[in-house]
C-alpha cells in the first residue's frame, strides 16, 4: 500500500484519454509533439491499464531519441517506473535511474530529475535502504521547493512521513503528517485531504488493528465514497483486513468484492494474492469451505517469491486446513509458519539494526564530510595556483613534441616520396623496358628471316600479350602521374553501369580468350552517380588483374549488387590468390610486393593503388577477399545518387 505514497489523484480520465487518442490518430501531430501526446497519454493509463501505459511510454521514448528531446525521454521512463511501484520494484529502479542519469544536473530538466528521485526515493525505502531513500527524497523537496511545484512536493512529504515512521521517527513523522494534512486544507481540496488521511491513518495505526482503527477507515471510506476516490479500494482493503482481524469475516466480504472488483477492472495495480488470501481465511471462518478451497486453488496459480507473502499463505493454509479438520496437515503448516516467521523475524532485526546503525553513521560522516569540505576549499586554491604553473609548463612541453612531431612527420613524408620514386623508377627501368626490347630482338629477327612461319605466330601471341601488359602499365602510370600532378577532383555524373562497360567488355573478353578464361559479366543495368573514365579504369583494373592471375580454362565473374544507397560490385577469379604478405601491403605504392600472373605477366601493383584512390574520392569503398591457391574476390562501391559530398 505505500505505493499511494507516491502518486497523484487519479481523476476521471476517460474522456480525456479518448481526447488524446483521437488526436494520435488523426495523424496531424508534428515529431516535434508526438513524444509529449504519447507521454501523456502513458500517464493517463498509469493507474488503469498498465500495459497499455508501458506502451505508450516506449512510443515515446522512441519518438524522443529520434527527435532528440532528452526532457521527453526522461519523462517517459519516469511514466514506466511508476507502473510498477506495485509489481516490481527492480524495474521501477531501473527505469527511475534512466531518468535520473538523463535529468541529473540539467537546469531545463529539473522536473524530471525531481520525479525520478520520488521513485528511487521509494524504491530504496521498500529495500530498507533508509539512508538512500532519505537523499532522494530530500533531492525531490529542495527541487520542487525551487520549481514551486506543491502538488509534488506534498508526494515527497508523503514518501518522507513513511520513511520516518518505518525507522520509528516520531518526531519527523508527526512533523510531516502535519504539513501533509495542512496543505491539504489550505488547498480546499477535499481529495488530497482524503489522501493525507489515509497515509497518516497508516502511519498512526501502523501496529493497531482493533476497534478505533476500524472506526477510523470506515470513516475514511465513507468520505471516499462521497468523494468517488479511487482511494476507497485500497480503505477497503484495510476495512476487510481488520474485520477479518477482529473475527467479524461476514462483514469483511463486502469489501473484499469491492477491492477484487477494482483489481479485475485495472489489471495489474494490485497483488490480488493478498486478497485471495483474505478472501480464504473469511471463508474459513465462515466454515464455507468449499469457496475457500476455490480461492486456495487460485491463489496456487500465482507465483510467490516475497518471503513475507509465503508466509501469510502458510498461516492461511493453516487456518483452512484447521476448519476443514485435517488437524495434522494444519498443525504442519502452522510449524512451517512459524518457522518461517522467526527466520523472516531475525532476517529483519538484524537488517533493521545494520540500516539503522548505518543511518547513524552517515548522518555522522555528512558532518565529517561538511567539515572536510571547507578544508579542501582551502586546499583547493592552493592546487589552483600550483596547476597554473604546472598547465603552462606542459603547453611549453605540447609545443615543443608538436613542432618535433611535424619535423618527424615531414622526414615520414620525404622518405615515403624517396621510396616511391625508386618504385617508378624500378618500373620504368624494368616492366617497361624488358617488353619493349624483346619486342625489339622479335623483330630484327622478323626482319632478317630468321624465323619460320610457325615459331613467328607463336612469339608474336606472346609478345601480344606483353605489349597489352605494357599498354596497360603505361597507361595506369600516365594516370597516376596526372592525378599527382594535378590532384583527383572527379567530374561525377548519372550513367548506366552496365552500358557504360559494353566497350570494355568486348575488349576484355579477347584478352580472357588467350587463356581460354570464361568472362561472365552479370552486372545489372543500374543508374550511378560517379566519374566514367575513373570508373572505366577501375573495373578494367580489376578485370585485368583476375585475368592474369587466373590459369587457363578459369573464370573471372562480374557481379553487382545493392546495398545501403550504394551499389557494389566485385571481380571474383578462380586463380591462385594472394600469399598474406602481399595482402597486406596491397594498396601502399611503397610497401607493394610485385607477383607473376600465370603466363609470366609482371605485375607492379600500381593500378590497385590507382583503383583505390579513385573509388574513394568517388564516395566509395574497396575491399577484398583473397584464399591462397582459391582465389580473390575484389568489391568496390560507387553511389546510387548524389547523397553525399564527394571527396576531394
Amino acid at each position: 500500500m505505500c505505493w499511494c505514497l507516491c502518486i497523484t489523484l487519479a481523476a476521471q480520465t476517460s474522456s480525456r484519454i479518448d481526447s488524446l487518442e483521437q488526436v494520435l490518430a488523426s495523424g496531424r501531430v508534428k515529431d516535434s509533439e508526438k513524444a509529449e501526446l504519447l507521454k501523456n497519454l502513458a500517464n493517463e493509463y498509469t493507474h488503469i491499464n498498465a500495459e497499455k501505459s508501458r506502451m505508450y511510454a516506449m512510443e515515446a521514448i522512441r519518438q524522443a531519441q529520434n527527435t532528440g528531446q532528452k526532457n521527453m525521454e526522461a519523462s517517459a521512463y519516469i511514466a514506466i517506473a511508476n507502473t510498477y511501484f506495485v509489481t516490481d520494484t527492480a524495474k521501477l529502479r531501473m527505469y527511475a535511474m534512466k531518468a535520473f542519469m538523463l535529468a541529473q544536473n540539467n537546469r531545463d530538466m529539473e522536473l524530471q530529475e525531481a520525479a525520478s528521485c520520488v521513485a528511487l526515493g521509494f524504491y530504496y525505502l521498500q529495500t530498507n535502504h533508509y539512508y538512500l531513500s532519505h537523499l532522494y527524497y530530500k533531492r525531490a523537496e529542495k527541487l520542487f521547493l525551487k520549481l514551486n511545484d506543491m502538488e509534488r512536493l506534498n508526494a515527497v512529504h508523503n514518501g518522507l512521513l513513511a520513511l520516518f515512521n518505518k525507522v520509528d521517527d516520531r518526531e519527523n513523522t508527526m512533523y510531516y503528517a502535519d504539513k501533509i494534512l495542512k496543505h491539504a486544507v489550505g488547498q480546499g481540496n477535499q481529495h488530497l485531504e482524503l489522501a493525507a488521511k489515509y497515509n497518516i491513518a497508516e502511519a498512526r495505526f501502523k501496529n493497531n488493528l482493533g476497534q478505533e482503527a476500524l472506526d477510523y477507515y470506515l470513516d475514511l471510506y465513507h468520505e471516499s465514497i462521497l468523494l468517488n476516490s479511487f482511494y476507497a479500494y485500497y480503505i477497503s482493503w484495510y476495512c476487510a483486513g481488520l474485520y477479518i482481524d477482529l473475527d467479524r469475516p461476514r462483514e469483511a466480504l463486502p469489501y473484499l468484492h469491492s477491492v477484487r472488483k477494482f483489481y479485475e477492472t485495472t489489471e495489474s495495480v494490485i497483488d490480488i494474492s493478498g486478497i485471495y488470501a483474505y478472501y480464504i481465511e473469511a471463508y474459513s471462518k465462515l466454515n464455507k469451505l468449499d469457496s475457500a478451497e476455490y480461492y486456495l486453488k487460485k491463489i496456487r496459480d500465482i507465483p510467490v517469491v516475497r518471503e513475507d507473502v509465503r508466509l501469510e499463505l502458510y498461516r492461511i493454509r493453516s487456518v483452512f486446513e484447521s476448519a476443514k479438520g485435517d488437524y495434522r496437515n494444519a498443525l504442519e503448516t502452522y510449524k512451517q509458519y512459524h518457522h518461517l516467521s522467526d527466520s523472516i523475524a531475525k532476517s529483519l532485526k538484524t537488517t533493521e539494526i545494520v540500516h539503522l546503525k548505518n543511518w547513524q553513521e552517515l548522518e555522522q560522516k555528512d558532518n565529517e564530510n561538511m567539515l572536510l569540505k571547507q578544508e579542501r576549499q582551502k586546499q583547493n586554491r592552493l592546487i589552483f595556483v600550483l596547476a597554473g604553473a604546472l598547465v603552462m609548463i606542459f603547453v611549453l612541453l605540447l609545443l615543443l613534441i608538436f613542432f618535433f612531431r611535424k619535423t618527424a612527420e615531414k622526414n615520414s613524408e620525404l622518405k615515403a616520396l624517396h621510396t616511391v620514386k625508386d618504385k617508378l623508377f624500378s618500373v620504368v627501368a624494368h616492366d617497361l623496358r624488358s617488353p619493349i626490347a624483346t619486342l625489339m630482338s622479335l623483330l630484327n629477327m622478323a626482319n632478317n628471316e630468321m624465323l619460320n612461319a610457325e615459331t613467328q605466330h607463336r612469339l608474336f601471341k606472346e609478345i601480344s600479350m606483353r605489349v597489352d601488359d605494357t599498354y596497360g602499365l603505361l597507361d595506369n602510370l600516365l594516370c597516376w602521374s596526372k592525378s599527382q600532378m594535378k590532384g583527383m577532383t572527379p567530374a561525377p555524373v548519372y550513367f548506366d553501369v552496365r552500358n557504360e562497360i559494353r566497350g570494355l567488355m568486348d575488349s576484355l573478353q579477347d584478352i580472357a580468350a588467350t587463356k581460354k578464361i570464361t568472362l561472365n559479366n552479370h552486372i545489372e543495368h543500374q543508374e550511378v552517380y560517379a566519374d566514367r573514365d575513373m570508373f572505366a579504369v577501375v573495373l578494367r583494373n580489376l578485370t585485368m588483374n583476375a585475368i592474369k592471375y587466373t590459369s587457363e580454362e578459369g573464370e573471372v565473374t562480374l557481379n553487382s549488387e545493392l546495398s545501403d544507397n550504394m551499389l557494389v560490385i566485385s571481380v571474383k577469379d578462380t586463380g591462385t590468390g594472394m600469399p598474406q604478405d602481399i595482402q597486406d601491403s596491397l594498396f601502399k605504392l611503397s610497401e607493394t610486393k610485385s607477383q607473376r600472373g600465370t603466363r609470366n605477366e609482371s605485375g607492379t601493383g600500381l593500378g590497385l593503388v590507382l583503383c583505390a584512390d579513385f573509388v574513394k574520392v568517388n564516395g566509395g569503398k574497396i575491399w577484398f577477399i583473397s584464399k591462397q591457391d582459391e582465389g580473390s574476390t575484389f568489391y568496390f562501391s560507387i553511389p546510387l545518387k548524389h547523397h553525399q559530398e564527394l571527396r576531394p
